[in-house]
């Protein structure tokens, strides 16, 4: 178990992707390494602490992660390595005693995690190893505060930051920035591809069908940063979407030569009513109408859209809040081709990820109107710190009200035959 060099033990315990981390970390001051989820980035790192206190005598290595349960899971993997070189015959493991939180070695050095508290980090020397960099809370600039004095004493103290990548308002993000073209860094960097290329047993493609979110499968097995502000729709695709209004607006609906999607979106308190109306030609849809109820009572509210309906192929309604009753009355006259649609964080990132393909792949064409363009522009994607998507946004004029409607719209359209997908979680018309 030498520090330096691929000893045939090691080779034995470690992919060759971990041997390439081992030896990246022994020889930089400061380590940040970017893997993809259950690539064993904690399992590499531990393995190295354990022979980090063999190698030193009387020495500590301090493990942060961003909570108490987190660290213990990191010390249990210390642990396991311990037990399993005990099976080897060392007496140095034998000896060696397991806490909780803690790992003492015969030779003084120890291995002790924390959760990321900036009080509770102060008053070591030693080693570094911060976990789940990215979860770290907003309190991370202080945490970075008190952790990095714990490296000053000695000149081979090494400080390691270890993650999967979840956005750009970070302390990992952050370490990574700094890392760039820096001679006293070592920066790695390995996606689930990468990962199986060097020795990884996992199926990717069974992996790949089994998470829905771009999002998701993007941070934890792409390891791409993705800006938690980002516009589900940036300027560039809307504007490369859109039609002159006389070019594309129908004031005859009859005059429509393919089907025609509805999707609405209920006003709530002082919000607008907003009606869109796609039609479909080959695999492209075209906004024909946009219309906006404000300020209208509940029976001028359902007589336009129960208008629209009519002709309709299918129509898909937010019924959350006062929407439910108009759901419902247009249920009743046109049945399945009303689609009703109960608004959660998990319904809204399915929306808004149809409604972002058709304008990525520019299969939908929209009027050029500055409140429109606004209004779609004006819905962001943020992760909060435990890695959940949230879809929310709005202008001065508008809950994004506008962008709703139509990705409700994509929605209608997007359903096959008569095989009409309800997207909510909870639906009283099933």
């Amino acid at each position: 178990m030498r520090e330096s060099g691929k000893s045939t033990e090691r080779k034995g315990i470690l992919l060759p992707y971990q041997v390439e981390i081992v030896e990246g970390i022994n020889g930089h001051k400061f380590s940040v390494i970017k893997m993809a989820r259950q690539t064993g980035k904690s399992f590499v790192v531990s393995y190295w602490a354990v022979v980090r206190a063999l190698q030193k005598g009387n020495h500590t290595i301090v493990v942060i992660s961003p909570t108490e349960r987190q660290s213990k899971l990191f010390v249990d993997k210390v642990k396991h390595h311990v037990k399993a070189l005990r099976i080897t015959g060392i007496k140095f493991f034998e000896d060696t005693e397991l806490k909780k939180l803690e790992v003492v070695f015969p030779n003084g050095s120890q291995i002790i995690a924390l959760p990321a508290n900036p009080a509770g980090v102060r008053g070591f020397s030693g080693d570094v190893i911060m976990d789940e960099v990215a979860h770290f809370d907003n309190q991370w600039e202080e945490v970075y505060r008190a952790v990095f004095p714990i490296i000053t004493r000695k000149r081979d103290y090494k400080l390691i930051a270890i993650s999967t990548p979840l956005g750009k308002n970070d302390l990992f993000y952050y370490l990574w920035s700094i890392a760039e073209n820096n001679s006293s860094w070592f920066r790695y960097s390995l996606n689930i591809y990468e990962a199986v290329e060097k020795g990884l047993d996992v199926d990717v493609e069974e992996l790949r069908a089994g998470i829905k979110s771009e999002t998701a499968w993007r941070t934890e097995y792409l390891v791409e940063f993705i800006d938690r502000l980002d516009a589900v729709l940036p300027y560039e695709w809307i504007q490369s979407c859109e039609v002159p209004k006389e070019e594309i607006l129908l004031s005859n609906l009859n005059d429509a030569k393919g089907e025609l999607f509805v999707g609405v979106d209920v006003a709530r308190r002082k919000d607008l009513t907003v009606i869109s109306v796609l039609e479909k030609l080959g695999e492209t849809l075209y906004l024909r109408r946009i219309e906006i109820l404000k300020e209208k009572t509940f029976k001028e509210q359902l007589s336009v859209i129960d208008h629209y309906a009519r002709f309709s192929k299918r129509i898909a309604i937010d019924e959350t809040g006062i929407g439910m009753q108009l759901a419902e009355e247009l249920k009743e006259k046109h049945g399945s081709k009303v689609l009703p649609v109960y608004f959660t964080a998990k319904v809204k990132e399915e929306l808004s990820e149809k409604l972002r393909v058709k304008f990525q792949d520019r299969l939908i064409r929209v009027p050029e109107d500055p409140d429109l363009r606004e209004d779609l522009h004006s819905v962001r994607k943020t992760l909060t710190p435990s890695g959940n998507v949230r879809i929310e946004g709005g202008t001065s004029e508008s809950h994004a009200d506008r962008f709703w409607s139509l990705a409700l719209a994509v929605h209608a359209a997007s359903q096959k035959g008569n095989d009409y997908i309800i997207l909510p979680l909870k639906n009283k018309y099933l």
